[in-house]
């Protein structure tokens, strides 16, 4: 018996999300002996129902939603060590994960490519007992993302985040951290802190040239201390697709890492987008440990 699981966040996708599960069961259905769905109505359920499949051994698991829904998807397979492949239909602002991945962002061009698509092994990111697929970031910039309302991004679609991003840009505020990467400690003063996955952040796909989803790493880029103006000038660092030349921007690549701050402070972390824990940070890279539906 083949079974598939297809997990709808009906908040995504506006009112089109229904369209869609019809489409995709209908796609489906002849090859699956086992087709039920699922639909999302709070934060966690995505989790749970993917607790399920991995208990009852789903072959494939479908998503339809965004980021912070792949996300808790991601986090219900890896609990359990989970050998069911993830498929994601893209139906959020970013698509980050897709992205990344290399499936359209056209709902509909994705349900059609499904059977054009390979099964390959990603990492995932661990941040003390949580799992990420995208990033976990600090800092007033990626803060901002949490500030994005439905109602904005059903307005301005991704460029919401670029506009509240660009609000944030006038925020200078640094904090001090005490950061060990596999045994190198040291401290120092950042205004941000970026620990990705792949190239793609936040939709752009040309901050981090050479992460890839399969490298077996974490990707670390900070940013110093800079003014408004300084941090308009790093822009271009950022779509380049290069290495970065200017000394406020930083990356390195690693496997475990405990990030602390040193400040009598309680700011959250946010990871995949939604807003995570307090710090320290204990991060770790954990290679090929997810199957998923890709085109490359």
């Amino acid at each position: 018996m083949t079974k598939a699981m297809i997990i709808v966040n009906p908040s995504s996708g506006g009112e089109k999300a229904e369209t869609y599960m019809e489409k995709l069961k209908k796609q489906l259905e002849p090859d699956f002996s086992e087709l039920i769905i699922k639909k999302t109505k709070k934060a966690g359920d995505a989790t749970t129902f993917c607790e399920d499949a991995a208990l009852e051994k789903y072959e494939v698991v479908f998503v339809l939603g965004g980021d912070g829904t792949v996300s808790e998807a991601v986090n219900g397979l890896m609990l359990h060590q989970a050998q069911t492949i993830l498929g994601i239909i893209p139906l959020g602002t970013v698509n980050n994960v897709a992205r990344a991945l290399g499936i359209s962002t056209n709902p509909d061009v994705a349900i059609d490519s499904l059977k054009q698509l390979n099964v390959k092994k990603i990492d995932v990111g661990k941040v003390n007992n949580r799992y990420f697929i995208s990033s976990t970031s600090v800092g007033p910039i990626p803060e901002s993302v949490q500030e994005v309302d439905i109602e904005m991004k059903t307005k301005f679609g991704i460029f919401a985040y670029l506009i509240e991003g660009i609000k944030a840009l006038k925020n200078d505020e640094t904090y001090t951290f005490e950061l060990d990467i596999e045994g190198e400690k040291w401290t120092a003063d950042y205004s941000m802190l970026l620990i990705a996955m792949s190239n793609f952040v936040g939709g752009i796909g040309t901050v981090i040239p050479e992460a890839e989803v399969d490298d077996g790493s974490l990707h670390l880029v900070t940013l110093k201390e800079t003014t408004m103006k300084e941090k308009l000038s790093l822009m271009p660092e950022l779509f380049q697709n290069t290495d970065y030349t200017k000394n406020q921007l930083e990356h390195r690549s690693f496997k475990k890492a405990t990030i602390r701050l040193l400040e009598d402070k309680e700011i959250k972390c946010t990871v995949d987008g939604d807003k995570g824990m307090t710090f320290p940070l204990e991060l770790e890279a954990v290679p090929h440990s997810l199957m998923v539906l890709c085109s490359n």
